[in-house]
């Protein structure tokens, strides 16, 4: 791919690590606070930091206060039954991003986007299923930056994808002449 003039770094490059960086955002999302407490539950910890917000997990009132994807599929995952479904589409979601930064690290716009949306849509079912059950906004706990960082990693990705998959058809058309 040739370099382009100024800056010495070659646009495809420049796209692929965008739909890197992008594609890092969905990882991380897996890991950041899916759902934040409010400042009165904050307030109650602080006085009680060690209690048991959830034993089976071993989760205090401290951990709580900021609950991640990773922390919902450990619990869901702990109750058994039905629920482990949760724990499921949880890791699905890991997977599926986890995927995407390998496609997208390898250059491939098409796959990671495909993947992407996968995992945008995943997210999205979550996110409808737990305000449609009331676990998020609850009275402690509202959402998490998480969310948002899936709709902002997603739309990154993708618009990188689309700029890396027209310079190669421009790049194409160019050597085909």
């Amino acid at each position: 791919m040739a370099e382009q003039k100024g800056g010495g770094a070659s646009l495809p490059l420049l796209a692929r690590a965008a739909m890197v960086v992008g594609a890092i955002g969905l990882v991380a999302a897996f890991f950041l606070p899916w759902g934040s407490a409010d400042q009165e539950f904050r307030d109650a910890v602080a006085l009680a930091p060690d209690v048991m917000f959830y034993e089976p997990t071993g989760m205090t009132v401290s951990d709580a206060q900021d609950i991640s994807l990773f922390s919902y599929a450990q619990v869901y995952g702990s109750m058994g039954g039905t629920w482990q479904l949760y724990t499921y589409i949880s890791y699905a979601l890991l997977g599926a991003s986890a995927l995407t930064l390998l496609l997208a690290a390898l250059g491939r716009p098409i796959g990671s986007t495909v993947l992407a949306v996968i995992t945008l849509a995943g997210s999205r079912l979550l996110v409808w299923d737990f305000g449609d059950r009331g676990v998020l906004p609850s009275s402690t706990h509202g959402w998490g930056i998480a969310p948002t960082v899936y709709i902002v990693a997603f739309v990154a990705l993708v618009a990188a994808a689309v700029w890396l998959f027209v310079l190669r058809r421009k790049e194409k058309m160019q050597s085909s002449q």
